[in-house]
């Protein structure tokens, strides 16, 4: 492009000459030659006219032509470039402009096709959770039709029925509420909150089932007052779901165990439980949607409590740790303090 512009710069160049020399004519010529030198000065004019509209083409068709292997590069995928990039020109820029409308686009593509595949497996997941209470629900309720049963059985299956119906009731409220955290439809209002008052809220949601397995349920105060910077109600659920699952885990008078930490910029609260151990391979898989690991299958459970309760801590800049050992297992919750 720069030989265009050079050629042009001279062409105009040409012409301002030949002005500043018919300007000089005049004072210089006498009468009787100066239509000549206007003549002169007109066909120069002309021949310059000419030659500009030429180069002006012959660029034109270059442009177009570098346009075009520009969108050919990049419809396919090509990584050599077609202007230099390190040139400091127009359609170099356009260039890089370009590809970064390129990069958007082809990031905003991946990530719709990883929405897709997580809905997809999503509506698997899903799927396969919600086959157990719907098949218990269909073969209970054809059940009660019989008309020869004794009260005590329709007792029985209408407990079995409504058990079902709650394991349904916990399935869809978790998957609504961890796809709204996920997907960023709601956004988690932190406030300072009172540590202990915190725990306390979550530990008294899961007494009375600690009570029912004869399991010593307690919780260690700190000597002085603690704030953690968080949304209340969101992170006491993710709190009792870790407690709920040791209690759940634990086998009849066992122990789940609850105290504090406290470190320069975060509150660590420590749930430890004497239930079933977590092997090694599988503690990085527990956050998993639905995982559950070998050790639990023979537990009631959906595989969702613990998933929702990081994604809960994350969201406002804390992590969840895992210890277990020696058939005790440990989930540290770090929160940072408000200031």
């Amino acid at each position: 492009m720069k030989r265009y512009e050079q050629r042009a710069a001279l062409l105009w160049t040409i012409l301002a000459l030949a002005g500043l020399g018919l300007l000089a004519a005049s004072f210089w010529l006498d009468q009787g030659k100066m239509p000549w030198a206007v003549a002169l000065f007109l066909m120069l004019c002309l021949a310059v006219q000419i030659l500009l509209f030429r180069t002006a083409g012959a660029y034109m068709r270059k442009l177009v032509v570098q346009l075009s292997d520009l969108i050919d590069q990049l419809t396919q995928l090509r990584e050599n470039p077609v202007f230099p990039p390190l040139e400091d020109t127009m359609l170099s820029r356009l260039q890089q402009q370009v590809e970064r409308l390129a990069a958007i686009w082809a990031g905003q593509n991946q990530q719709a096709k990883e929405d897709r595949d997580e809905i997809q497996r999503l509506v698997s997941d899903l799927s396969h959770q919600l086959k157990t209470p719907v098949a218990t629900l269909q073969i209970y309720g054809s059940l009660l039709g019989d008309t020869d049963l004794s009260p005590e059985q329709r007792r029985e299956y209408g407990a079995r029925m409504s058990r079902a119906l709650e394991r349904l009731d916990f399935l869809l409220d978790s998957m609504v509420k961890l796809s709204r955290l996920e997907t960023g439809s709601i956004r988690l209002q932190t406030a300072p909150v009172d540590v202990e008052e915190l725990i306390l809220n979550a530990a008294l949601q899961v007494r009375k089932a600690a009570e029912e397995k004869e399991i010593d349920l307690s919780i260690q105060p700190l000597d002085h007052p603690v704030q953690v910077l968080c949304d209340k109600k969101w992170t006491e659920e993710a709190v009792f779901n870790i407690l709920d699952n040791g209690v759940k885990y634990t086998p009849r008078g066992g122990r789940v165990r609850v105290s504090l930490e406290t470190y320069e910029t975060y509150c660590r609260i420590n749930i430890s439980d004497t239930g079933q151990e977590i092997a090694p391979e599988e503690i990085s898989k527990i956050f998993q949607r639905f995982y559950r690991g070998r050790a639990a299958q023979t537990v009631d459970g959906a595989g969702l409590g613990l998933p929702l309760a990081r994604k809960i801590v994350q969201e406002q800049g804390g992590w969840i740790k895992v210890v277990s050992k020696e058939k005790e297992t440990m989930f540290s919750v770090f929160l940072r303090y408000a200031r």
